[in-house]
């Protein structure tokens, strides 16, 4: 979300010791995990899906997503939620650190050679804030990323490659 100064509001978050944000114009709202249901067959990085206030939400793992090493829920994890084309859809992250307004300016896009090596259709840009970096994140091409990645691998069929 960009105003009159030339700044955008961001929503920061760890997983591990990196640090992550999603542009806040972006992001509905922000809650303690909560029981979650797993879908059988679903992809590893989806968690399963929640009722939040009667609204399903499908719940992607961040961790499992970026393929970093799995760590246990506690206290400080958080859904970040966010409202997809079709449904509201949560991401788990570790701990949401603040939301923190930024200049436009400190936003640069990825170098091409780390580009090359992460997924980076849903890496919106590498922001520099005080001494930190901070990688920002599109959901929704995450989001869209973890469709393709489903239909890749067949989503929920049952292994019949018979093509129909």
């Amino acid at each position: 979300m960009t105003n009159e100064q030339g700044t955008e509001q961001y929503v920061v978050f760890r997983l591990g010791l990196e640090e992550f944000a999603f542009d806040i114009s972006k992001v509905k709202e922000i809650f303690p995990t909560q029981e979650i249901t797993k879908v059988h067959r679903s992809p590893t990085h989806i968690e399963g899906v929640m009722n939040l206030r009667g609204r399903l939400v499908t719940v992607i793992d961040l961790r499992k997503r970026f393929k970093l090493e799995a760590k246990d829920l506690d206290e400080s994890s958080r859904i970040i939620v966010v409202e997809a084309s079709d449904a509201p859809v949560g991401f788990l992250v570790d701990e949401v650190t603040e939301v923190v307004r930024m200049p436009v300016d400190s936003v640069e896009p990825v170098p091409e050679y780390v580009a090359q090596e992460i997924e980076s259709e849903y890496v919106a840009g590498i922001a520099k804030l005080d001494n930190r970096l901070i990688t920002i994140i599109d959901p929704l091409k995450v989001l869209d990323l973890s469709i393709e990645d489903a239909g890749q691998k067949g989503g929920i069929s049952d292994g019949d490659s018979s093509g129909g």
